[in-house]
């Protein structure tokens, strides 16, 4: 999703910026867009996978390495098959659900967490899931009310409030997400996405050099997010730092094409 455009950019682009950066910058930005799934740690689908509350099936660790392997569609059949076979257990659910969320497939991945939510309301990661869903479809409120639940449940989990700060960051509420994204960390410090998207929220509020330690915090968690370096050119672009900022343009143009 694009920030808010301020003033005298383009897309968050300074304005007079190099001509060739610009388009490097701008191909990798459309492509991450597109592809949710490629972007590292802007997405949940980078984030580790939860542990069911039953005992798990092989075939959910056998589908689970085929993901991490990429291979998705393989593990969304064999997810599929044990949730057939055992449509009374979390674990299935929650684990179909979040391959596809990986392949940016939200209402399917929503209709999986609802169905693990009627077996277990009050499991977090179920509302984690659903929050993550109903955000990616722009279902604010109904992302608030689980996430709001989660809260009341797990007051001091960090992903939690990483979600929460990154759904008040979808919404436009920078001050506010940037404050639940610092306790995602004061949480648990080696949180990428809430490194990622609090740089993100940082650079909204004109705070520079917080955002350019938060991002370059982030890239070094989760290498492979073009969204993170994209962003790092803007901050340095604004630092007057062509150099720099062309550089990072680069390197989210490399990442998205890898």
């Amino acid at each position: 999703m694009r920030s808010k455009k301020t003033p005298g950019e383009t897309d968050g682009i300074p304005a007079g910026r190099e001509e060739d950066a610009e388009g490097a910058a701008a191909g990798a930005l459309e492509t991450v867009e597109r592809h949710p799934q490629r972007a590292g740690a802007v997405e949940r689908a980078e984030a580790a996978e939860p542990e069911p509350v039953e005992a798990e099936d092989p075939r959910l660790v056998q589908a689970r390495q085929l993901a991490q392997a990429g291979e998705l569609l393989a593990a969304i059949e064999l997810a599929r098959t044990v949730a057939r076979e055992r449509p009374d257990e979390v674990g299935p659910r929650l684990a179909l659900g979040g391959y596809y969320e990986r392949r940016g497939e939200h209402l399917l991945a929503l209709e999986q967490f609802e169905a693990a939510r009627e077996l277990a309301a009050d499991n977090v990661d179920v509302l984690l899931g659903m929050a993550a869903a109903q955000t990616e479809l722009k279902r604010y409120e109904p992302a608030e009310g689980s996430l709001k639940r989660a809260q009341r449940l797990e007051p001091a989990r960090a992903d939690v409030h990483a979600s929460m700060g990154t759904l008040s960051y979808k919404r436009g509420l920078y001050a506010q997400a940037e404050l639940e994204l610092k306790r995602a960390l004061d949480l648990d410090p080696d949180h990428g996405v809430a490194y990622f998207y609090r740089g993100e929220c940082l650079n909204q509020l004109g705070r520079v050099d917080e955002a350019l330690e938060m991002l370059e915090r982030s890239v070094v968690l989760h290498p492979h997010n073009p969204r993170a370096y994209f962003t790092m050119g803007i901050l340095y672009d604004r630092k007057h730092l062509p150099q720099q900022a062309a550089a990072m343009y680069r390197k989210a143009h490399e990442v998205t094409a890898a």
